[in-house]
């Protein structure tokens, strides 16, 4: 028996498209340029590999995917039914979908939302609240470039198009008679007062919406593009034109509106893996390594001298638990302290029961962002009863040492840098630089709070500057007495020296003495940098929370202002921002354990981005300046922090 005859050709190569296109948007992944980050922190509050992606997912693209999945299902129920051969054809959604799509495709990335509608009033007044009456909308398909495109699709055929014109001339009677208009009594006329049909509403819709919706920040318009895909304003056969088509279409452009005529041609289109086309997983991203040259902010600094990093690990955890377990004594200074802090500072009565460390509260924007802290889940562990007769306040402090302490125990700050630096061959020694800002303040921190230890590393560590000692060191002494009593061997990390930027806004490499600029900066480097200029560029501002000035002056009290934020972003201190300008500009990666200010200003590259302030995307997919190279070159590199620690440890009592 003969098979029976295909019917409906063109529904069943919609058919294919539409099995095609579902699979497509199930394997499809946007956008996803990871910055140069090397992130070695063990954060275990987030389980997101991707934290540092630019792009993880495109809103309404599950829309899409279920609209494609009900069209389809309806039109394979169709084709399967043999008495469909006897029926006309079904009326389906598909090449509108499938339009749509092929946006998504081929939009400049990145792509930020599919269906998304934009209340023509702006957003206040697209409000979510329950009850409230939804403000007039209109519906983009695809938003893409950050914003800064909106894409509508339309369907439409001439021959709708000319059903619509013989609609609007079946109006135009008698009434055009300009005796008519002087007739008493004249009943109403729907003839148009000018020239208008449904494309050039949806234009004017979608231009009154990008106007009450400009780019947040910056205030830019988004540029509005229609798709056309079935209209053509010279046809093959003369009855199927009419000379308003084109007149529609050059009123849009005169609104500003990038017209598009056609279907994208499929041999253009990018091509999405399939399941059965992925036989072998994607090769992995070039490792990530640490530039010859690393530039330290101020948390590294004081965790290179913290007792963390240098004192003896406990052999267990429950030894580790009860390392920072304050004596009675401590807590009873601890106690005045903080009396005579709420004395002076009577204005806020709930000041003496913050943080049991004071003078660590002072600068907890710098060396203590306790909410970055992870939660080991050997912490989870901890005999309660250790910690029992401690108050809540001193409880917190001894956990978040406590956790950073579990941290070195699973891999100690210098172990770290000594593997990452030992890439480099011995004849090519790593050179390591600080801000002469972050080397300042990490001296006054240390002289506020350091222990005998801790002040003895700082002394060291700068010791051309330091007063924290009353002896003067040659380099050789200094790098001695940084390592002694240290678990690590002598020089066991080629820290010494550090070399110091000059004291200038904007970096020099010809200022440097023995280095050489590098002959091509990445992309992610000039755009960090260009994004920190920006922040510098505006005014600095003091800490939200600051702390009185006669309190700072006191010395029996001794705590320490808290730094200058940015005007920008005060989550950022305007010495953090310095120090990443310094290694962005020279192409150098900047080692930090402050995660928050991290994505504090991949934040501001994301907002500076979209104000078309930095040339091309933020992040190259890479950092190689050579294809044959076999890795990137970090621009940020990111260590758990290590706080001063000693006066806690019961090590030093």
């Amino acid at each position: 028996m003969d098979d029976p005859p295909t019917s409906h050709v063109a529904l069943q190569h919609l058919r294919v498209k539409l099995q095609n296109i579902y699979e497509s948007i199930s394997n499809y992944q946007p956008s996803t340029d990871k910055p140069p980050i090397l992130d070695s922190s063990l954060d275990t509050s987030s389980d997101e590999d991707g934290q540092w992606l630019q792009q993880d997912n495109v809103q309404g693209l599950k829309k899409l995917k279920d609209s494609v999945k009900i069209d389809l299902d309806v039109l394979e129920k169709f084709l399967d039914d043999p008495q469909s051969v006897h029926l006309p054809p079904l009326s389906t959604n598909a090449p509108y979908l499938i339009a749509v799509w092929n946006e998504v495709l081929c939009a400049p990335l990145p792509v930020n939302a599919v269906f998304k509608s934009f209340p023509l009033s702006g957003p206040s007044a697209d409000t979510r609240q329950r009850g409230a009456q939804r403000s007039p909308a209109t519906k983009v398909d695809v938003v893409a470039d950050n914003g800064k495109r909106w894409i509508r699709v339309n369907t439409v055929k001439n021959s709708r198009m000319l059903a619509e014109f013989r609609e609007i001339d079946s109006y135009l009677t008698d009434s055009d008679d300009s005796s008519y208009e002087k007739m008493e009594g004249a009943k109403p006329t729907l003839a148009q007062s000018e020239f208008d049909n449904s494309i050039l509403r949806m234009g004017r819709s979608l231009v009154v919406a990008a106007k009450a919706n400009p780019l947040e920040g910056t205030g830019e318009t988004p540029q509005v593009t229609l798709r056309l895909t079935r209209l053509d304003p010279s046809p093959a056969l003369e009855k199927d034109g009419d000379p308003r088509i084109a007149k529609t279409l050059d009123l849009l452009r005169e609104m500003d509106i990038n017209v598009e005529l056609g279907e994208r041609e499929e041999a253009g289109l990018p091509q999405v893996p399939t399941s059965k086309s992925r036989s072998s997983p994607p090769s992995p991203p070039l490792p990530l390594i640490p530039s010859i040259h690393i530039n330290l902010d101020l948390s590294v600094l004081i965790a290179l001298i913290s007792d963390l990093t240098h004192a003896p690990l406990p052999k267990s955890i429950g030894e580790a638990n009860k390392r920072f377990i304050p004596p009675q004594s401590y807590r009873e200074w601890k106690v005045k302290k903080n009396g005579m802090y709420a004395k002076t500072n009577s204005k806020s009565k709930s000041q003496s029961t913050l943080m049991p460390d004071r003078v660590n509260s002072g600068v907890a924007s710098d060396i203590l962002k306790s909410k970055n802290q992870p939660t080991s889940p050997t912490f989870d562990k901890v005999d309660l009863d250790v910690t029992s007769d401690i108050p809540s306040d001193f409880a917190k402090h001894s956990r978040a040492l406590t956790n950073q302490l579990l941290q070195e125990m699973g891999k100690g700050l210098l172990q770290e840098i000594h593997e990452k630096i030992s890439l480099y061959p011995s004849e090519t020694p790593v050179r390591f630089w600080t801000t002469p800002e972050a080397r300042d303040r990490c001296l006054r921190i240390i002289t506020k709070i350091g222990g005998v230890s801790e002040k003895r590393r700082a002394h060291a560590l700068f010791w051309t500057v330091s007063t924290l000692l009353d002896k003067v060191l040659s380099l050789e002494e200094a790098e001695d007495l940084y390592w002694l009593d240290s678990r690590y061997p002598s020089k066991f990390v080629a820290l010494f020296p550090i070399h110091l930027h000059p004291s200038s806004f904007r970096p020099d490499i010809s200022r440097l003495s023995n280095v050489q600029s590098s002959t091509r900066i990445p992309r992610f480097f000039r755009a960090l940098g260009q994004t920190c200029i920006d922040i510098l560029s505006q005014e600095t501002i003091p800490h939200p929370r600051a702390l009185p000035e006669e309190l700072v002056a006191r010395k029996d009290i001794g705590e320490i202002q808290r730094a200058i934020v940015t005007k920008a972003n005060p989550r950022l201190t305007a010495h953090t921002v310095q120090s990443l300008l310094w290694g962005a500009e020279l192409g150098w990666t900047t080692l930090t354990a402050n995660k928050t200010s991290v994505k504090a200003i991949m934040r501001e590259m994301k907002a500076t981005r979209v104000s078309r302030k930095l040339d091309g995307p933020a992040s190259d997919g890479g950092t190689v300046e050579d294809s044959s190279e076999k890795s990137r070159r970090a621009a940020i590199w990111i260590v758990d922090p290590r706080s001063l620690a000693e006066g806690m440890s019961n090590l030093s009592r």
